[in-house]
């Protein structure tokens, strides 16, 4: 399961020098080495929409601004390490998404 990353660059406005970093990072070329690896194996490689899944909670959904490396639910008190938060609400968009699990 990936994000769809098109339009990830439009919103990215950090510093000159973080900027030009970003930019030049090949997102659709390393999805697309993903997926044909993943066609060699069998494998099916599914998009979700990746909207708050960074500012969602996986406990209890509440969204809210992220900053730093933990995420921390202010409604639930619950603090996860942010791209493990974002893993599970990417893996349950999923299963919401194509009704699979």
């Amino acid at each position: 399961v990936m994000e769809k990353l098109k339009g990830i660059r439009k919103n990215f406005k950090k510093g000159k020098k973080l900027n030009k970093r970003f930019h030049s990072l090949p997102f659709r070329k390393l999805q697309e080495m993903v997926e044909y690896k993943a066609r060699l194996q069998g494998v099916k490689v599914v998009y979700v929409n990746p909207k708050n899944t960074s500012k969602t909670c996986h406990r209890c959904g509440y969204v809210t601004r992220t900053d730093g490396r933990e995420y921390r639910c202010p409604k639930c008190s619950m603090v996860y390490n942010r791209d493990l938060n974002s893993s599970i609400n990417i893996a349950r968009a999923l299963t919401r998404d194509t009704g699979r699990g």
